[in-house]
């Protein structure tokens, strides 16, 4: 009777703002051109996965259901009178008696009122139990789905089809993200099964120590998640998927594993990990440099616990996410430009520019301009990347520097073409992952040519970003020596574009 009571009397209304189905109906039949109906049409599918209505003859059963106990209600004070008017007495009325009639009379029309309501009642109650039966059927699907690929993952491990079967739990996984958010955070709805193959692989490669256990670490969390799916009872799900403790946590710590290596195992970003540190290792920047590359890596709370605060703290990101993936570009195209020189091939040695740059025509235009410059000049280049830091060059170079005003405009737009093609925005750790992870915009609605690409070109800056975050976390756990715990000197390094030299 309750959910009776809570149901509306016509079908669910939509949300402030949003416009019904009947109305969108009634302009899809007016629209005059493809467009105007194509338009409708993706609005009427956007509306129909937003919306969840009530079949109407639900909605009609209980608006009977209601009139029958208010009718019913209503007539209690007749009963009860019709009840004390029949004279209490020890022994059975005799028959043709006035109480006798009373009384059959009486019953008869109480229990003809019971059966109608009863009736009512009992036709709502079994098509609600139906749809209700139905919705929880629909909630627990796509882990009902899963659970036996995952049952002949865990029993047979010899099974000849086990790449199948990982495939199908990858997508329908990817499929339980899109419907159920676990927190977390992570927000990936792609698993792609190749990545478990190249985990596999890493095993058996000469990389990384930890590398390898990364990869070991993801295929331990996948075999967790499907000993987890095995051992699910789907009558003790909860509809609530999210509320089921186990499921969650087997998602969420595969998934944590999961959005690092989609960003590690590939064998350009394992080779780059290598050039990266060979370049930190002869590149002559000063301690208090590799110092930043270090902190930056910190959450901005785990920055205040070392006494790192905002301003450093965004001077460190500016240096990781910014000038230093700018001197590794410039350091691939100067030793590019050598080796071509040297009678080898061009764009041979470029992978960083390979691995985390877009494509983009500057890269040829920037060549051209690099091409041009000796040492020397490649030099005062990386000294006015690195700002006023006086461990990485002289003040009175700099301020020779500072005079030619002519060059310090060039070298500033080259520093902001620069800038545009290989360094990234500096954020928050947790932040950039998030961005990387976060699902695209898979609606229907129509969008533009251009609206679309620029959604890819975010999405790859987003996830080289990424790339270059876990590529550092890596190597600063491989050569821990080579980026110091402690700041050694007091000054403060500045960005190019926050220094005067800039122009």
């Amino acid at each position: 009777l309750a959910a009776a009571a809570q149901l509306p009397p016509a079908a669910v209304p939509t949300a402030p703002g949003m416009l019904s189905q009947s109305a969108l109906a009634g302009a899809l039949v007016k629209a005059g051109t493809s467009a105007q109906r194509s338009a409708l049409e993706s609005k009427i599918r956007a509306l129909y996965r937003r919306e969840r209505h009530l079949p109407p003859r639900l909605v009609e059963l209980a608006s009977a259901l209601r009139s029958r106990f208010l009718e019913f209600t209503a007539q209690i004070p007749s009963f009860l009178e019709d009840f004390m008017a029949i004279q209490e007495v020890l022994l059975p009325p005799p028959r043709g008696s006035t109480n006798k009639q009373l009384w059959d009379r009486f019953v008869v029309q109480v229990l003809a009122e019971v059966s109608v309501l009863d009736r009512s009642y009992a036709l709502f109650e079994q098509m609600y139990l139906r749809i209700v039966d139905k919705l929880i059927g629909q909630a627990v699907e796509p882990v009902r789905s899963m659970t036996g690929p995952s049952g002949a993952l865990v029993l047979s491990p010899m099974d000849p089809f086990r790449e199948v079967q990982t495939a199908v739990i990858c997508q329908r996984l990817g499929l339980l993200k899109r419907k159920v958010h676990f927190g977390g955070p992570h927000n990936l709805v792609h698993f792609d099964p190749v990545l478990l193959l190249k985990a596999k692989r890493v095993q058996e490669m000469d990389t990384y120590d930890q590398i390898c256990a990364l990869a070991k670490l993801l295929l331990v969390k996948f075999r967790a998640l499907c000993q987890v799916l095995n051992g699910l009872k789907i009558e003790q799900i909860r509809p609530e998927l999210s509320d089921n403790p186990e499921l969650r946590t087997a998602v969420l710590e595969l998934e944590a594993v999961w959005a690092e290596c989609q960003f590690l195992l590939q064998q350009d970003t394992l080779d780059f990990i290598t050039q990266l540190l060979d370049y930190l290792q002869k590149s002559g920047l000063s301690d208090d440099c590799r110092w930043q590359y270090r902190t930056a890596l910190l959450c901005t709370e785990d920055a205040l616990a070392v006494e790192v605060y905002e301003d450093d703290l965004k001077l460190c990101r500016t240096a990781m996410f910014e000038t230093l993936p700018i001197l590794v570009y410039l350091d691939e195209v100067i030793r590019d430009l050598e080796n071509e020189r040297q009678g080898g091939q061009p764009n041979e040695l470029n992978l960083y520019r390979e691995v985390f740059c877009p494509k983009d025509l500057r890269h040829h235009s920037l060549r051209r301009d690099f091409s041009k410059f000796d040492g020397q000049r490649v030099e005062k280049f990386k000294t006015f990347l690195m700002g006023d830091d006086p461990g990485m060059a002289a003040e009175e170079s700099l301020s020779e520097s500072a005079s030619d005003r002519g060059q310090m405009r060039y070298f500033g737009m080259l520093y902001r073409q620069l800038k545009d093609v290989a360094a990234f925005v500096p954020a928050d750790p947790s932040e950039v992952m998030q961005a990387a992870t976060a699902p695209g915009d898979e609606s229907d609605e129509p969008r533009a040519r251009h609206e679309v690409k620029e959604a890819q070109r975010r999405r790859l800056v987003n996830e080289a970003r990424a790339r270059w975050l876990c590529v550092h976390r890596v190597a600063q756990s491989v050569e821990p020596s080579l980026f110091p715990e402690q700041r050694r000197s007091a000054g403060t390094w500045r960005p190019p574009h926050c220094s005067s030299a800039s122009g």
